[in-house]
């Protein structure tokens, strides 16, 4: 975007003189400049010169001695340039000029010898200026050609050129939430509310009187949600005239080629007022016009004379002989205005911004036009954007006439107020702005505010601000942007640097699990519903994504299992016989709150004995793990078996009483489809919910000064007896009893095994005598029926 300052200067009166402190004031409150261009920056020592007279240079065939009449007198140069001729006025630059040689480096002419001869000054291209865009053909070898004769030789060409303006090149991204600043009036507006400005002339529209007569086609809108506002009406000219030299000039300063007077019009507002605008030969209608959407393979040959697929969904305008404008985007070559145009139909439409996008996308397809679009034109534009530019026609076109009513529908939207609290701003800022500033500044900005007390401003945004002003905390950065972030001091975020008090106990489980030769696991928490199904996992309570990346991470985890799982079924072949793995995570519930999970698993590459099954292994290594967090993890029956876990071989985790997971072996099924070849058992436990619990503290307690006794007993065991009971029977057998439990056992799944017991005897007064401890252990053998 390109901002004109002497356009500004319509409306507006600088307090401040230096381009770069205006540049700097609007970066700071606006929007970033990234650039100052002073027109015709090069062309100071320049004037406009006229060849007197040519000869070969002696010393070189691509060569040329000129004399030069200069505002200094004659001035001889030699000169490479292919088209010069006697009495061709050219651009003249005096010793002194800084110049871009060949239109790349920055060099100050002095005068110097070439090949042997004199050269005084330089005959200038166009690139070499910096004017190339003024004269485009006249560049490399071809030297600035500004005709035959006398007429302002030595007229400086800053003055000759009328470059006499600064323009700011604004970034587009730094306004795309700001349609309204699509503009000069835009920019006007936000100059007078940082205070560099005065207003000059406040711009106005003037009212334009419309005919009664109907258009001679009808407009049919298949989508109206798509074209929400609408303002149209027919011109008839005699001529289609010429643009005067100061719209030119503006224009072509924004970044505008002139094409003709109609077109160059329409462009004119786009600049001024923000407002897309496009003319179209009335003549080349056929028919009644429809706006609608394209379907995919039609076509339409553009301004640009490319002939252009469309795709699905794009707004364009057809006829009965079809597509004559890609809506929004640019218009169609056989609609456009010719020099034989008479008449011409003449509009400004709302367009819905994100179809635009679409279109631009779609077709590959941006235009200047289309930039403005789709960030969202103001509906409050569209009519007096047509009235601004049938008023230029009025003005500027030969017997430019209005023939038609005003062809309009739509609705240019409503402000409703938003309550403005002073303190919760000042708070937000971290400054202290009156309420007074408060409301100057959004008066400035054309914001109606009314004090409601207490505080509180009522806030109604303008009509041309509904798009980015939906509420308090828009309105507060309003207040800030013009009060100015520089002028807001510095004050350095201060908080304690004391460490805060850290939850050691899944850490310890960690290290507890790792140094017994578990691999932890990282997976992502994304899963698909392929791998739930493998796991035999209902898909009935997961949380599915609404924009997943893809199907197979669709759906947020239910449970660490799966993914153990597939870890397993992938790697089992690279280990020799264990496969020990766990990981952490979050897992989610549709209907529930996402809790933190512990998953571990033991898999095996081949059948074991009893001592070595991946069950007993594993509540083995994983209650160790929690009791060193501070938790007695006990078990009992499981009262749900999943799918997942085989009937038998499944039970709960419990801590003070409170299920904290399920320990099982996984399902022959389940192990089937992952490839898992022998035996495999896993646990999940609910972190969040152990970690809810208060841990054991460790209680210290003397060393006893008396020995103990211990007797290891073996006896057979049957499957079907539970060996809990019978520890828990032991236990009550004996006040001297220290401890009781499994020393050792050996056998096969299925059938009777052999279980070791352990019994460790103790007295807190004396020594045990032996006779003493075997009566005791006797009531523990009669338990065991030994």
């Amino acid at each position: 975007m390109k901002i004109s300052l002497t356009w500004l200067g319509d409306y507006i009166e600088f307090t401040e003189d230096d381009p770069q402190k205006i540049s700097d004031a609007i970066t700071a409150h606006v929007a970033e400049v990234d650039a100052v261009e002073v027109q015709g920056e090069l062309l100071e020592h320049c004037c406009i010169g006229k060849l007197i007279s040519i000869s070969k240079h002696p010393n070189a065939d691509k060569l040329q001695l000129c004399e030069v009449l200069t505002d200094k007198g004659s001035k001889y140069v030699v000169c490479g340039g292919t088209n010069l001729r006697i009495g061709m006025r050219v651009a003249f630059a005096h010793v002194g000029a800084r110049v871009k040689w060949h239109g790349e480096e920055l060099m100050t002419l002095e005068p110097v010898k070439i090949r042997g001869e004199q050269s005084e000054g330089m005959i200038c291209a166009a690139e070499e200026l910096g004017i190339e865009t003024i004269f485009p053909e006249c560049t490399g070898h071809d030297i600035v050609d500004m005709g035959d004769g006398d007429l302002d030789i030595g007229k400086p060409m800053k003055e000759a050129l009328g470059l006499a303006d600064v323009v700011l090149h604004i970034d587009n991204h730094a306004i795309t939430h700001r349609p309204d600043l699509f503009s000069h009036f835009g920019f006007a507006r936000e100059c007078i509310a940082i205070g560099i400005a005065n207003w000059k002339s406040t711009p106005e529209i003037k009212d334009i009187q419309f005919t009664n007569d109907s258009l001679p086609f009808k407009i049919h809108v298949d989508s109206p949600a798509l074209v929400p506002k609408y303002s149209g009406c027919m011109l008839e000219i005699e001529g289609i005239g010429e643009t005067p030299d100061w719209m030119k000039r503006r224009l072509e300063a924004t970044g505008w080629r002139s094409i003709n007077l109609p077109i160059d019009i329409t462009n004119y507002v786009i600049m001024e007022m923000g407002m897309p605008m496009h003319s179209f030969d009335a003549d080349d209608l056929v028919g009644d016009v429809h706006m609608r959407t394209s379907k995919k393979g039609e076509t339409i040959v553009t301004l640009d004379s490319v002939e252009r697929e469309l795709p699905d969904g794009a707004l364009v305008i057809s006829d009965d002989e079809g597509i004559f404008d890609l809506l929004g985007i640019m218009g169609g070559l056989r609609s456009s205005t010719k020099d034989s145009t008479k008449r011409i139909y003449l509009h400004g439409a709302i367009l819905d911004a994100t179809t635009i996008r679409h279109g631009i996308l779609a077709t590959g397809h941006r235009t200047d036009g289309s930039t403005v679009y789709e960030k969202g034109v103001p509906a409050c534009f569209s009519e007096p954007g047509l009235k601004r530019a049938v008023s230029l026609f009025l003005d500027l076109v030969p017997g430019a006439r209005v023939v038609s009513e005003l062809e309009s529908w739509g609705d240019i939207g409503k402000a409703e107020p938003i309550d403005l609290f002073v303190e919760r701003a000042n708070a937000l800022l971290g400054v202290e702005i009156e309420q007074k500033r408060m409301t100057k500044i959004l008066s400035d900005l054309e914001f109606d505010v009314q004090d409601r007390g207490k505080g509180v401003l009522s806030v109604t945004p303008p009509l041309h601000r509904l798009g980015d002003i939906e509420g308090e905390h828009d309105l507060i950065e309003e207040v800030g942007r013009i009060y100015g972030y520089n002028a807001i001091e510095n004050v350095l975020p201060s908080a304690s640097i004391s460490p805060p008090a850290r939850d050691l106990r899944t850490n310890k489980v960690r290290d507890r699990l790792v140094n017994q030769d578990y691999i932890e696991l990282l997976p992502l928490s994304l899963i698909g519903p392929e791998l739930l199904k493998k796991s035999k996992i209902s898909m009935d309570d997961c949380a599915e994504l609404e924009n997943a990346i893809g199907h197979e991470t669709s759906i947020m985890t239910p449970s660490t299992l799966p993914a153990l799982l597939e870890q397993a079924g992938k790697n089992m072949l690279e280990v020799e016989e264990l496969l020990r793995t766990f990981h952490v995570s979050t897992v989610f519930k549709e209907q529930a709150d996402s809790h933190t999970e512990l998953g571990a698993l033991i898999a095996m590459r081949s059948g074991t004995d009893l001592k070595s099954d991946p069950f007993f292994l594993l509540k083995q290594e994983v209650t160790s793990a929690l009791q060193d967090a501070g938790y007695a993890v006990t078990i009992d029956v499981c009262k749900s078996v999943p799918d997942f876990a085989y009937t038998g071989r499944c039970a709960d985790l419990l801590v003070d009483g409170n299920v904290i997971g399920t320990i099982f072996e996984v399902h022959p099924s389940v192990r089937s489809n992952f490839d898992l070849p022998a035996n495999a058992a896993a646990v999940t436990i609910n972190l969040s919910a152990v970690l809810a619990l208060d841990p054991q503290e460790k209680i210290f307690s003397a060393i006893s000064e008396y020995p103990a006794v211990s007797y290891d007993t073996t006896v057979a065991m049957s499957h079907s007896k539970s060996v809990g009971e019978l520890l828990a029977d032991i236990r009550k057998s004996s006040k001297l009893l220290e401890s009781a439990e499994v020393a050792d056992l050996y056998g096969k799944e299925s059938g009777e095994y052999k279980l070791t017991l352990r019994c460790t005897y103790r007295s807190a007064e004396k020594t045990l005598t032996e006779e003493e401890a075997k009566k005791e252990f006797a009531k523990a053998e009669k338990i065991l029926g030994v």
